[in-house]
């Protein structure tokens, strides 16, 4: 694997501000080393874009008109709140957008329902905040007894025969989850999560399908609402690293009391300054190198894929691997400066790459300055291979 060779160490002569120097090939010019951080976040959007359709959801879409003696689906909408960590699911279009108006993330869709079948009963606990789905009437009335509120069916069960929905409860939250693909109950089990069995049948799957489509849904935190401003590169390991059933009991501050620090003031050492700290004169951030070192006393499977592909970072993805990637904030253009150990990009920032849409040529991140969001690959790309930094989460 080729790797993309930044000067390290000592800058050459020629780095200074308003100056060339070549990276990967090209001219650049280097700005004045100044660190960027929230308030260019603050000035700035992320390239977020709606879900594009996988073809097979297409497909069935456009099947107007559908032989006698085959089932009608509809499909049901899966919705996540990186606030609260809910997922919610719904089969009404209307529902699905008011959601995402108001700050809901759209991960696409979870399954087809039949027409008609089996009722799948939704309920509501004021207090918690919890949507709760079953096909029991006898669960739905016992949870109406005890306060839940009952909202609507919801959408419908198809036979036995169908694609089993597994459903999940997390002890410690007292939420469940609801999916169909096996890969991510049994991730969520090895996390602590218990399994409480098939929920409910599919009549068909949603969009599944690991060569054209996945979305991990790794967690989202916020660095700046924990205090963290120039902590991007740990939430994004940490996202990664519970995804895969590791230190799920930790949060964000007390990850980041444990990243190894830089000893000669450069992040090919280990991370300067302070995750907890931003000021523009000091280049808070961490490599690839000591960040899979970090990790690894995590998970050893943890490893430095810098050089790779967009294409390698998705086939990644596609294998069930969260990984680490370096880009800007809110991928604007890269702006490279002078730095003592060397030329690096000022408006730095990490994310963790966990979906793709090869149908609408997008990609999914989990950004902790921005939230979750699907964004078109050749934006993505564009940013990514100005470093091609990136660490996977195996």
């Amino acid at each position: 694997m080729a790797l993309v060779f930044l000067s390290q160490g000592k800058a050459l002569a020629n780095e200074v501000p308003g100056g060339t120097t070549t990276i990967n090939g090209d001219n650049v010019v280097l700005e004045a080393p100044v660190k960027a951080g929230q308030s260019e976040a603050n000035e700035t959007q992320a390239p977020k874009e709606e879900l594009g359709q996988n073809d097979s959801v297409s497909l069935r879409s456009r099947m107007a008109v559908a032989p006698a003696t085959q089932a009608q689906t509809q499909a049901v909408y899966r919705m996540y709140n990186a606030n609260s960590g809910e997922h919610f699911y719904t089969k009404n279009s209307y529902e699905r957008d008011s959601l995402k108006n108001i700050g809901w993330n759209y991960e696409g869709v979870g399954w087809q329902a039949p027409e008609s079948g089996s009722p799948v009963y939704r309920l509501y606990n004021p207090n918690s905040g919890e949507h709760f789905y079953t096909l029991s009437a006898y669960e739905r009335d016992d949870l109406r007894k005890h306060g839940w509120n009952y909202e609507s069916i919801s959408f419908n069960s198809a036979a036995n025969t169908g694609i089993p929905v597994y459903r999940v409860y997390n002890p410690n939250s007292g939420w469940h989850h609801y999916t169909l693909i096996s890969y991510e109950r049994d991730s969520l089990v090895k996390a602590g999560w218990r399994n409480e069995g098939v929920a409910w049948y599919a009549a068909n799957n949603g969009q599944t399908n690991n060569d054209n489509y996945r979305l991990l849904g790794v967690r989202n935190y916020d660095q700046y609402a924990l205090g963290a401003p120039s902590g991007c590169e740990g939430a994004a390991l940490l996202q990664a690293l519970q995804y895969k059933g590791k230190i799920t009991n930790w949060g964000l501050v007390q990850f980041l009391n444990t990243i190894p620090k830089s000893t000669d003031g450069s992040p090919n050492s280990g991370f300067v300054g302070s995750p907890f700290v931003e000021a523009s004169n000091v280049y808070s951030a961490i490599y690839p190198g000591p960040l899979s070192n970090w990790a690894k006393k995590y998970d050893t499977n943890v490893q430095n894929i810098s050089g790779t592909s967009v294409d390698g970072l998705i086939n990644e993805v596609k294998n069930g691997n969260p990984v680490v990637v370096w880009v800007t904030i809110n991928f604007q253009p890269v702006r490279w400066g002078a730095w003592p150990f060397g030329s690096a990009v000022n408006n730095n920032q990490a994310v963790t790459l966990d979906g793709f849409n090869k149908s609408s040529n997008q990609v999914h991140v989990s950004d902790s300055i921005s939230g979750s969001y699907w964004l078109n690959r050749a934006t993505f790309e564009t940013i990514y291979n100005a470093r091609k930094y990136a660490v996977a989460v195996r």
